[in-house]
């Protein structure tokens, strides 16, 4: 658990003079486990990642995991799934451990802004943030322009640190998401 918590102030600290990347692709290592993993079909649009998984009934998310390059930690991850038999979107963030949970977390795409969400939990690979999105937030990232949102958190020493969110591909991989969560049940083949 130290261990986690060290590269998660590592992190923290040292974002200002990172390079932060964003990827819809697994580490390489995740790659080997894909012949048993629970994802029925995947699809990777520009910085995003269409996933269905093997459950009953039709489950896919559309998510991103963006890495602090030099030492190869992740320092956001965001999966947004559709519920169609409600009409909604929720979301599930997750930045590194030692967030000020007072301060919450602000989510900005060009002027769209929800700010002071609140952190769920803590897990060894980070604090969540999770629920209902609004509407606005999802119309907010499928427009064209800006081309990057962002996250702000603060972490528990009073920095506030920026994590990009990319949205290129996001409009076109919500569509997807969406076209299969309306086929009966999880496509079950990959696709091309």
């Amino acid at each position: 658990m130290l261990r986690h918590a060290v590269f998660a102030v590592v992190a923290l600290t040292g974002l200002g003079a990172q390079t932060i990347c964003a990827s819809a692709a697994s580490p390489p290592q995740a790659e080997a486990a894909q012949a048993n993993s629970p994802i029925s079909q995947s699809r990777t649009i520009g910085s995003w990642t269409v996933r269905c998984y093997r459950t009953q009934g039709s489950v896919c998310d559309l998510s991103q995991i963006a890495f602090e390059r030099q030492q190869n930690l992740r320092v956001l991850g965001v999966s947004i799934a559709f519920l169609p038999d409600k009409n909604l979107y929720t979301g599930r963030f997750v930045v590194p451990l030692l967030v000020s949970f007072a301060k919450g977390m602000t989510i900005e795409i060009g002027a769209f802004q929800l700010p002071n969400l609140k952190f769920r939990r803590c897990e060894r690979d980070g604090c969540y943030v999770e629920g209902v999105l609004p509407p606005q937030m999802i119309a907010a990232m499928s427009q064209s322009a800006p081309a990057k949102g962002t996250i702000k958190v603060a972490a528990v020493n009073g920095k506030i640190v920026t994590i990009p969110i990319a949205l290129d591909g996001f409009a076109d991989g919500l569509a997807q998401m969406k076209q299969w969560d309306s086929q009966k049940g999880a496509p079950s083949s990959a696709a091309p």
